[in-house]
């Protein structure tokens, strides 16, 4: 399984690869940022990408709504990580937006284990088969 991480935050994105390098199966590229993350899914085919849900420039939100208008990336599924708490009131009014863009997945909360982490990757991989 390929696995896209997108955030611009460079020790998140390394973090991330090393609790996905976990389990064999995963192959995991780290892009730094939305355009670099946009431009390396046009490359090469992904079974599942992890976004951050706050980047300068390109916000995670807006590469979900580019995504799902790609007919290339329109079938990966997101996972959207943030730092903001799932139940503030900002998150809870961009999650009215996600519920329309039909790449993303789940949404992760950081801080997050890495047993939340294998969990939501492995559930929505499972559900996207």
């Amino acid at each position: 399984m390929k696995i896209l991480v997108i955030d611009n935050d460079t020790s998140i994105g390394i973090t991330i690869k090393a609790a996905l390098g976990l389990n064999a199966s995963y192959e995991v590229m780290v892009c730094l940022g939305a355009k670099e993350g946009l431009e390396e899914m046009k490359k090469n085919k992904y079974n599942l990408v992890l976004l951050d849900f706050m980047m300068p420039g390109i916000s995670g939100v807006d590469l979900c709504k580019t995504m799902a208008s790609d007919e290339k990336l329109k079938n990966i599924p997101v996972i959207l990580i943030s730092a903001l708490p799932i139940s503030s009131e900002v998150f809870q009014q961009s999650n009215d937006n996600f519920n329309r863009i039909s790449v993303v997945k789940g949404l992760l909360e950081k801080p997050f284990s890495v047993a939340e982490l294998l969990g939501k990757v492995e559930s929505v991989l499972n559900t996207t088969k």
